[in-house]
């Protein structure tokens, strides 16, 4: 746990060491690190400078850090329970795809968009926009939103891979908040991640081609010895603030239930990020009035949406044609609509794209 400082009439003092403020905050873990929000914290909804400090000084050492204790826990378990619920029917979907082959079992599925799911606790989270202000800037926009859920009996990972595969910007240009609906670890599918490769190497250099991101074989094995890949354990009801051009890869599920985690994107205003994120009408006002949010990157959609019946749409570049969308043919991106080849997503995973020990 934190460092704290002396108890003065029942009221804690602050220490510094060199002239710096060590901050009174719960945390453990090296790789990567979890900051716990204190009781009162999730309580009153406000953030203390602390918290923030430290979440601040993680993310930008590892491009990853877990803020546990952040969101209410029976919004996780309504939320949880619609999703799981969801799931045979979302698999007979006609533009279904699982990501990365069938073998994980791993799929991208939307939310519940009914204004009963839409919780401002969980999308528009108080404390995650607080620190979202002190990394992306003032005013990110809300782009992006999606669930990804590991099914029980994969029997396959995915490769080591990074969500941006364009000429991104060297410095933070967009998080992605994956909220966990359970406790996760390694028995579940918890996702690999690799700490401290969201600014280590060029774009082009690491990465194997541009259809997805996946990462070269010698830059996995190198990065290894220097902070190797890990399935942490993340306690239900954490958010977990990643950088999206962070190594990561998904997991198989070895348990009995599902594993769930939201994907929450926000992106830096000057970045000017084209995606557009569908909610419905019915919600316009409180969010417009309520969540404290930039909705510059919500497109309105008036009548009920089943959310099951949304294709998955991505865009995370500059550029309004590099869009990928899920149809019955598969991940259809700008290379697809060129020349008719449906390729993005077809790779086989091997040991090629994963890490593997060397003795």
């Amino acid at each position: 746990m934190g460092s704290v400082g002396q108890q003065t009439n029942g009221a804690l003092q602050p220490k510094y060491v060199d002239g710096a403020l060590v901050p009174d905050v719960a945390q453990y873990g090296e790789n990567p690190v979890t900051i716990r929000l204190t009781d009162e914290e999730l309580r009153s909804d406000k953030t203390r400078w602390e918290t923030i400090q430290q979440v601040l000084k993680y993310f930008h050492r590892d491009g990853l850090v877990v803020l546990e204790n952040a969101i209410p826990q029976h919004m996780i378990d309504t939320l949880y329970e619609k999703i799981v619920a969801d799931n045979d029917r979302f698999l007979a979907q006609p533009h279904m795809t699982w990501n990365q082959g069938a073998a994980p079992k791993n799929v991208s599925q939307v939310p519940p968009l009914e204004p009963e799911y839409l919780y401002r606790e969980v999308y528009a989270n108080s404390h995650m926009l607080r620190i979202l202000d002190y990394i992306l800037g003032p005013r990110p926009e809300f782009r992006f939103l999606n669930s990804n859920v590991a099914c029980p009996g994969g029997s396959g990972r995915q490769a080591v891979h990074s969500d941006v595969h364009h000429a991104f910007p060297s410095n933070p240009f967009g998080i992605v908040m994956n909220t966990y609906l359970q406790d996760s670890s390694s028995a579940n599918g918890v996702t690999e991640i690799w700490c401290g490769t969201h600014d280590k190497y060029e774009q082009a250099e690491q990465q194997v081609h541009p259809e997805s991101g996946w990462i070269k074989k010698d830059f996995i094995q190198r990065q290894a010895k220097i902070k190797p890949p890990v399935q942490p354990q993340v306690k239900k009801g954490s958010i977990v603030f990643r950088d999206l051009r962070l190594w990561h890869a998904g997991m198989p599920n070895n348990s009995q239930n599902h594993r769930v985690m939201l994907a929450i994107d926000y992106f830096a205003e000057w970045y000017q990020c084209p995606m557009k994120l569908k909610l419905p009408s019915s919600v316009r006002e409180d969010v417009e009035k309520n969540w404290g949010i930039s909705t510059k990157g919500i497109e309105w959609v008036d009548g009920e949406m089943d959310c099951l019946a949304q294709p998955f749409f991505l865009n995370m570049t500059q550029d309004p044609s590099r869009y990928l969308v899920q149809t019955e043919k598969g991940f259809e991106d700008w290379r697809a609509r060129e020349t008719g080849k449906w390729n993005f997503d077809k790779g086989v995973v091997s040991e090629k794209n994963y890490w593997t020990p060397e003795e």
